[in-house]
């Protein structure tokens, strides 16, 4: 959390659709970037003070192995890297890079999950 005790920024790379996880996020004080690329998610991060950002699990290929959470952790070490998956969280393991997974549409647990990793 920043210094004058706002939530911070959080970067969310989704499908335009994902509205509502982008809602909640400014609803709850967070200032709010969004982008539609991995690439373009890390060059923000790359050029932005972006404290946390939120990847959509049905906006990734899985053969990509994740590697936009791990291209973010390259950049900024502290970054907090959360993933929104649908359906049933089953592993207890997270993939490389991914500080928390949360389930989509449970924009409560989300924040709260932010809020423990700032």
């Amino acid at each position: 959390m920043n210094l004058m005790n706002r939530p911070g920024t959080v970067l969310l790379l989704a499908d335009r659709r994902q509205s509502h996880t982008g809602k909640a996020l400014k609803a709850a004080g967070y200032s709010l970037m969004m982008t539609f690329t991995p690439d373009h998610a890390v060059a923000l991060c790359v050029n932005n003070d972006v404290d946390a950002v939120v990847l959509d699990q049905g906006h990734f290929v899985v053969t990509e192995d994740w590697s936009v959470a791990q291209s973010l952790k390259m950049i900024k070490a502290r970054i907090c890297v959360v993933l929104v998956v649908r359906g049933k969280i089953i592993a207890d393991e997270r993939p490389p890079g991914i500080d928390a997974i949360v389930q989509d549409g449970d924009s409560e647990l989300l924040l709260r999950t932010l809020k423990e990793l700032f």
